[in-house]
């Protein structure tokens, strides 16, 4: 297991050494992958052939071509940003695992109390996109609990907040989302099928706070307002990749973004309350509103009774 870890560890350096340190000469990058292993407790060498070895894996496994530049004297990244570079969600995890090691957690490290469900359908249903396999499943509605029985032609995985999707086609050719934690009984089908090559599923979700992306919610201008503090966060870790700061000014940051305003992004929106403030549109501003007063009068009338 510790080999393995070593091996998924240097990948990590080596892009994430490119990234910061672009035209690196080969003993370089050799001599930094060295230290690194080293300081993490993994075995320190790191050999010609091991090396030259991970970048063609690297090629192979996630199309990440690192070549070597002449003019520069140095190995850098493609230009185009594409398989690995696009997998930071994949990478964090990676990254996580080998820092903490090969032993049992100690005390001092507090993950999150949480448990993904339905990982165990990710390899079958990757076999299936790949090989344009139709799949077969049971899905439980988490509204009433009931099951249905669903046929799906599998497009593409998406992750959203420690939970897994998959999008794909039914058989009315209608694309749907699935999550995999309400997924049972999955099983492959050997009839295959032939994927409707307009649909891109990065563009699906372009508009898209979270993993609703129906066009029943359009595409809108949001523009809000926010303290300092909250401001911060959100520039170190922003809602949705249109976000950009407007101005500063009056302890009060402006921010806009282009989102579709699904239930999802309500609800981000609400978990902001205490600071943020809606500028437009006013149908959002109106919307929150109203959700809130029927909180509140829920709330109020909760406690009139128990007293």
């Amino acid at each position: 297991m510790k080999k393995l870890k070593g091996q998924l560890l240097r990948w990590i350096l080596i892009v994430r050494k490119l990234q910061n340190q672009p035209y690196i000469s080969f003993r370089e990058l050799q001599r930094e992958l060295e230290r690194e292993l080293a300081f993490r407790g993994y075995d320190p060498v790191c050999s010609d052939a091991t090396l030259k070895r991970d970048l063609n894996e690297l090629k192979e496994e996630f199309g990440l071509d690192i070549t070597y530049s002449r003019t520069h004297k140095g190995y850098s990244l493609p230009a185009v940003r594409k398989g690995w570079l696009d997998m930071d969600c994949i990478i964090e995890p990676i990254e996580v695992m080998t820092a903490l090691g090969n032993h049992s957690l100690p005390e001092y490290i507090l993950p999150e109390q949480y448990q993904t469900r339905g990982t165990q359908h990710l390899s079958y249903l990757l076999h299936a996109i790949r090989q344009r396999q139709k799949v077969h499943f049971l899905y439980r509605k988490y509204a009433d609990n009931t099951r249905s029985e669903r046929t799906l032609s599998p497009y593409a995985l998406k992750e959203w907040r420690g939970r897994w999707y998959v999008l794909g086609a039914e058989e009315s050719g209608k694309i749907k989302t699935f999550g995999l934690d309400r997924i049972e009984q999955l099983t492959l089908l050997p009839e295959t099928f032939s994927k409707n090559e307009a649909f891109d599923p990065v563009q699906k979700f372009k508009d898209s706070f979270g993993i609703y992306s129906s066009e029943e919610y359009p595409i809108e201008e949001v523009i809000f307002d926010c303290d300092m503090e909250d401001g911060n966060y959100l520039k170190s870790r922003p809602l949705h990749p249109s976000q950009q700061l407007l101005k500063e000014e009056n302890g009060r940051m402006v921010f806009s973004l282009r989102v579709r305003i699904t239930p999802d992004f309500l609800m981000e929106i609400m978990s902001r309350s205490w600071s943020l403030h809606i500028v437009q549109p006013a149908s959002l501003r109106q919307r929150l509103c109203d959700i809130y007063r029927e909180a509140l009068q829920r709330n109020e009338s909760s406690s009139t009774e128990t007293t």
